[in-house]
């Protein structure tokens, strides 16, 4: 099923969308957020944090970039490393994103090369006509 959504604000938010798309979808994406959830309430954290931690606990990340619109997003995003998600929490998240489609190459190179993401790098959602 394909989710129609309002006008993205940012960059980052058609990035987000495109990604969702060609993994999860939509559906996938509302049956990850409760079982990210379980977890964030069992670590007193958001699932935000959840997922940033997820993330850096991959071999072959070193770091992640996030959003910060105010400074209630730095006190949480800074819960993401006060807490080590157990090796269950990480088996059951990888065992649910396993079962679906992940695009292949970075994020960059996804914009570089392929059809469907090309435009996105030149897209400026500030200036929409």
């Amino acid at each position: 099923m394909r989710k129609e959504y309002e006008a993205p604000e940012t960059r980052s938010q058609v990035k987000y969308m495109q990604i969702i798309e060609d993994s999860l979808g939509w559906d996938g994406m509302q049956k990850l957020l409760p079982v990210l959830k379980v977890i964030a309430d069992h670590h007193g954290v958001t699932i935000a944090n959840v997922a940033t931690q997820y993330i850096l606990n991959q071999k072959s990340v070193g770091a992640v970039m996030v959003g910060t619109r105010n400074s209630k997003h730095v006190k949480s995003n800074l819960q993401t490393l006060e807490f080590d998600l157990t090796e269950d929490e990480m088996k059951q998240i990888r065992d649910f994103v396993d079962q679906y489609p992940t695009p292949e190459g970075e994020c960059y190179e996804l914009e570089r090369t392929s059809p469907r993401y090309k435009g996105i790098i030149l897209t400026d959602r500030n200036h929409v006509e």
